[in-house]
């Protein structure tokens, strides 16, 4: 059995499991809406309650919506070295995550907009929220909630300026601005956008290296 506990002074949550297999159900217990909050936060990251203990565990411990509310997690009951946390890469993130990775959102952002939609959270998922506020471009979420499609329509063999075009992050003539200081006088496009101030050096970095590969998931990695 594992049982995690998130405490702090308003409220407490406990996430409880019964079993021994790599993958395990689940259920939180506590306050209605606080409980179908964090179900919400589960669901975008995992896609299903039935968790990895030990990924499960890191993931309640480096939640920028959960650090925000709780100290760190306590494993009331457990043992997470039997059942060792599996590599869960870009494309088990949160989508919140996923967009401060991407350049998009910075933590406070992200933590204005997570509190922002908490009210709805029983109603909306999170993408849901940011589509319907016009938060994020449509086609960037898209590209983040289902990778596959864009893949289909020829993202991995796109340029970068193209990118960043097509997701929204920048218009066509920021672009041609970028691209004609690049002709006169060298360098790299996503530095030179990035130095005009179009998009952040992280965004250029995320989509200068991410990929699509053939599970229909995003490969990439922060540090290279």
């Amino acid at each position: 059995m594992y049982r995690f506990r998130l405490s702090s002074n308003q409220v407490q949550l406990e996430l409880v499991a019964n079993g021994a297999n790599q993958r395990l159900p689940f259920q939180v217990l506590g306050p209605t809406t606080e409980v179908a909050f964090l179900e919400e936060l589960l669901e975008q990251q995992f896609g299903t309650l039935t968790i990895n203990p030990a990924e499960l565990f890191s993931f309640l411990e480096t939640d920028s919506w959960v650090s925000q509310f709780f100290p760190k997690p306590q494993l009331v009951e457990g043992d997470l070295a039997a059942n060792p946390q599996k590599d869960a890469g870009f494309q088990r993130q949160t989508l919140g995550n996923k967009l401060v990775q991407a350049g998009i959102l910075s933590i406070d952002e992200l933590e204005q907009m997570l509190d922002d939609y908490r009210p709805f959270s029983e109603t909306q998922r999170f993408g849901e929220f940011l589509r319907l506020n016009l938060q994020v471009p449509p086609q960037l979420l898209d590209l983040l909630l289902n990778p596959a499609l864009l893949n289909e329509q020829g993202f991995n063999e796109k340029r970068l300026g193209d990118r960043l075009v097509e997701m929204g992050c920048i218009s066509q003539g920021q672009l041609d601005e970028a691209l004609a200081v690049q002709k006169r006088e060298g360098g790299r496009i996503g530095e030179l956008l990035a130095q005009k101030g179009f998009i952040s050096e992280t965004t250029a970095r995320f989509f200068s290296m991410a990929k699509v590969n053939e599970k229909g998931q995003i490969d990439y990695t922060a540090n290279g």
